[in-house]
């Protein structure tokens, strides 16, 4: 253990793409509260809020499929330089607007949309460079995706507690202006990696970018695991994605709570995110890929039916949204880590950007209907109805047959690196 511990902490490679990626989070999180809580306290309007989420997440779904199909030709390190970089100005100029007295619903949707839309292949594109440092500086994989929950669940703490304590001090503006100095930091990290050459045996066209598409698709629907994984993991998109853009802002501020009980409330959940993270890469070897997936599931959807009887911004809600942090953070390293083990190298973009659209997607739709939801009913309720969808995700994922897959994971087909045999190279 000591030993593994010390072989990470060398792995210079893995913490700077680990870093980068969690600097970005950082800044994403911070905007994922600045955005909700000023539709909803400037409108009161649960349904514009569940509107302009809906917005969001199909620019989400675009960018994220651009995001692949580029990262794979021109590689990671320059798709994430290039986002991080256009994210900023969409950040910049949102709280410019906002700093001379500007709001309106279509240009908050407007630089929103721009930049959910740069944000998808920026993350796609870090994505990618993970397995490849593990491999270099010889990390497993699990250990890897343990330190990269940790690391987001760094980011995931301190980003809406950093956003809650901004907002109530200084107000929505000069908050998202902390947002790009922190997009600022990971281009520079970014561009401290080792440069990529990438080769391809046809050039870019439109019908090129449709057998690129293509073969991604064949790859998923012919992968036993990650091909039927696309049945079960939109339907946790679903309730991860509105969760904390619209079901918990609305929760509080209905409830008359402020910026700073939120932002608590989000940072003791991110906090269980790193434990969580730190609990899978120490014990991802005692128990079965399959149980700790089962498990988090369940134990996630009991948390969410335990806010539904709590107050927001209570003692116990706080512990509770802990355990739902803890719990998320294992959702999403147990996928993950199946992911990078089963899919080959030089379709990590397509094939991640396919799984992530396809959720995405199905998130914003339920953003629509939790917005009206909420509008209707009440926030409690969509808390309920999202416990009761992750139950059945759970109970799903318990009888699935090919969840056996997990605990036999398979070496990607095509375990290269970066290349695919040719004539033109280009180093980035």
């Amino acid at each position: 253990m000591r030993q593994g511990l010390k072989k990470l902490s060398r792995a210079r490679q893995l913490l700077t793409i680990l870093s980068a990626q969690s600097a970005s989070t950082y800044a994403n999180q911070v905007i994922a509260l600045v955005i909700p809580w000023l539709i909803l306290t400037r409108t009161g309007s649960a349904a514009s809020a569940g509107t302009i989420a809906f917005a969001i997440g199909i620019a989400a779904v675009a960018g994220t499929l651009v995001g692949g199909l580029v990262t794979d030709r021109i590689g990671g390190r320059r798709v994430s330089i290039l986002a991080d970089g256009l994210s900023l100005i969409t950040a910049l100029t949102l709280a410019v607007a906002l700093w001379f007295g500007f709001f309106s619903l279509w240009f908050v949707a407007v630089t929103q949309i721009l930049g959910v839309f740069f944000d998808g292949p920026g993350q796609i594109a870090k994505t990618t460079r993970v397995p490849a440092a593990a491999r270099e500086e010889d990390v497993p994989i699990t250990r890897a995706m343990g330190l990269t929950q940790t690391l987001q669940g760094v980011a995931m703490f301190i980003g809406p507690i950093t956003a809650g304590l901004l907002i109530a001090a200084f107000g929505e503006a000069n908050t998202l202006l902390v947002t790009t100095v922190l997009f600022l930091l990971s281009i520079m990290l970014v561009s401290r990696l080792r440069k990529q050459v990438m080769t391809h045996e046809h050039p870019m066209s439109a019908r090129q970018t449709y057998l690129d598409l293509r073969e991604a698709v064949h790859f998923l629907v012919k992968e036993p695991f990650l091909g039927k994984m696309q049945l079960l993991g939109p339907l946790m998109g679903a309730v991860i994605v509105p969760i904390s853009a619209l079901i918990y802002p609305a929760w509080f501020i209905f409830a008359h709570q402020d910026s700073r009980s939120l932002g608590i409330f989000l940072g003791a959940g991110a906090v269980g995110g790193m434990v969580g993270g730190v609990s899978f890469a120490a014990l991802a070897q005692k128990l079965a890929q399959r149980t700790w997936l089962v498990g988090a599931t369940a134990l996630y959807a009991v948390a969410l039916l335990g806010m539904h009887f709590l107050q927001p911004g209570s003692i116990p809600a706080v512990g509770v949204s802990f355990l739902a942090g803890s719990m998320l953070s294992v959702m999403f390293a147990v996928p993950y880590t199946a992911f990078y083990s089963r899919t080959p190298q030089k379709l990590l973009g397509r094939v991640g950007s396919l799984g992530a659209a396809y959720g995405t997607l199905i998130g914003a739709l339920s953003a629509l209907g939790f917005g009206w939801l909420i509008h209707t009913v009440s926030a409690p309720s969509a808390l309920l109805v999202s416990s009761l969808v992750m139950g059945a995700v759970a109970a799903s994922l318990a009888l699935a047959p090919f969840m056996r897959l997990l605990d036999n994971p398979s070496e990607p087909a095509d375990p290269e690196p970066e290349t695919t045999a040719v004539p033109a190279a280009t180093q980035l």
